[in-house]
């Protein structure tokens, strides 16, 4: 696709170049028609002669009286005798007379021969004034003669005049020129007319298209791609139009899934403090109305007051920590870590946990119990862990409970950190949802779950932060499988690894 500035220039050199071919062409064939009907015997002749007229142009006109002219000086100047001999004067005459011309031959002062049909009586008067040629200012008109003197074989002087007649070539011109002229300048109206159109259509109709999206845009209706399907400087103009309107469009959606993400921030917060609230009004109430009459049952309902209190402290806690994260104003304090060490070291700790006192936690390193390194903030590491293990806890069911940590090496260096449980599993259309923030399965909305919903988008933030993904995999019935992937970081030179 050509560019404007192309387009521009080829058009201005159009506009020359195409009348002045027009301009050509039509000469040509208005000469030609022009000709054939001026020339006698063309049916629209006027010759003095009268008959059909053998030649087709103007400028086979002018061959023929040059040749015989011509040849005419010739003879006056190397063999006049000839000028006197009749029948060579008749047939010559008759030559010029194809040509539209004539001769007179004149010998001391008297015509001895002379072409039918001249006007030798002016001719004789001219030359009577000196004149040896007709000058006519302005184009060709009427009669052109030329006079050339000759010496007899007897002494005597003589003059030969060869007379043209131009009113034909005249006649041509002035019908040619006009119409030249009003093709000109009509080749130069359409022309100019056409390719202005052209190359202004396809400049104006875009700059229409991209006005009317652009009200469209000022109207708020975004959904209407600009496609100008060009590769010319208004095509990237259009495409940058259109780039705009999809970010546009993007920053609306996003502001309008942040908008909805607020609602429901306020009404899940609304909803889960309101339980333990609650709870903790009602136990109030018991203690203040005298209904708690014994000391075992007023030590019952402080208990559970400090319990409902706990749960809402980790609620806004976890909220906090949600909301520093999202904003990514909480600071991170990376360093090489050994990945397999410090599973190592949080899986002892976790065994020692007396939430997991009836749960079976392990941990398989990857074969050959080779280090993992990689760039982590220990504490954010941490708690992401201690949520995956609470959120695990919280949906493990029976007797035997099993968190299955592992540790394995995909393709890229890319580490891959496994947490397993056997617990309920998480239904096939809740499994893309889960790092959601406040999104709960159906079966975890019961109360006492002490679930805030943020969890799990905590988890993800960290690990995101860390510059790797969170995924599950999940049976129903079966447990849950969370997977982490780590970038591998490079050894450092220094041997600092913690």
């Amino acid at each position: 696709m050509i560019s404007i500035r192309k387009k521009l220039i080829f058009s201005y050199a159009a506009m020359i170049a195409v009348p002045i071919l027009l301009f050509g062409l039509t000469i040509a064939l208005l000469g030609n028609l022009l000709i054939k009907d001026a020339l006698p015997g063309a049916g629209g002749g006027d010759g003095k002669s009268g008959h059909s007229f053998p030649l087709s142009s103007i400028r086979d006109l002018f061959t023929g009286r040059n040749e015989l002219s011509s040849g005419l000086k010739f003879i006056a100047e190397h063999d006049p005798k000839l000028l006197s001999d009749q029948a060579f004067l008749t047939d010559t005459g008759s030559k010029l007379e194809e040509v539209e011309a004539g001769m007179l031959v004149i010998r001391n002062d008297e015509v001895a021969y002379a072409s039918p049909g001249l006007p030798t009586d002016k001719i004789l008067a001219n030359l009577s004034d000196g004149r040896m040629k007709a000058e006519q200012p302005g184009p060709p008109s009427g009669d052109q003669w030329e006079t050339i003197p000759f010496l007899s074989p007897d002494g005597s002087s003589g003059k030969l005049v060869i007379v043209s007649d131009m009113k034909p070539v005249a006649d041509f011109f002035k019908r040619l020129v006009p119409l030249v002229l009003l093709t000109l300048l009509g080749a130069l109206i359409v022309t100019n007319g056409l390719l202005t159109y052209l190359v202004s259509r396809s400049i104006i109709k875009p700059l229409y298209a991209l006005k009317e999206a652009a009200g469209q845009i000022r109207e708020g209706d975004l959904n209407h791609p600009v496609r100008l399907r060009r590769q010319d400087e208004i095509g990237q103009l259009g495409a940058a139009f259109e780039e705009m309107r999809v970010r546009l469009q993007a920053s609306l959606g996003a502001q309008l899934e942040l908008e909805q993400g607020r609602k429901e921030l306020l009404a899940n917060i609304s909803h889960d403090l309101k339980t333990p609230i609650t709870a903790i009004q009602g136990c109030t109430d018991c203690l203040r109305d005298g209904i708690a009459d014994t000391e075992e049952k007023r030590q019952k309902y402080v208990q559970m007051i400090a319990g409902k209190t706990t749960e809402m402290n980790r609620m806004i806690e976890e909220l906090q920590l949600y909301s520093t994260l999202d904003t990514g104003k909480l600071p991170f304090h990376w360093a090489t870590v050994d990945l397999t060490a410090y599973m190592i070291q949080y899986v002892n700790e976790l065994q020692l946990d007396p939430r997991f006192s009836g749960t079976e936690v392990t941990f398989t390193p990857s074969a050959g119990t080779r280090q993992f390194l990689i760039q982590a903030d220990r504490q954010k590491l941490h708690r992401a862990l201690m949520n995956l293990a609470d959120n695990s806890l919280q949906y493990m069911k029976g007797e035997t409970k099993r968190l299955q940590f592992s540790l394995d090496e995909e393709p890229g260096g890319i580490c891959l950190l496994q947490i397993r449980d056997n617990g309920e599993g998480i239904p096939a259309d809740a499994l893309p949802r889960v790092f959601d923030r406040f999104f709960r399965a159906q079966s975890s909305r019961s109360p006492g779950k002490g679930n805030s919903g943020l969890g799990l988008a905590i988890v993800k933030q960290i690990i995101e932060a860390h510059g790797g993904t969170a995924t599950a995999v999940s049976q129903p019935g079966e447990g849950t499988s969370i997977q982490l992937r780590f970038p591998a970081a490079k050894k450092p030179e220094n041997g600092g690894i913690q």
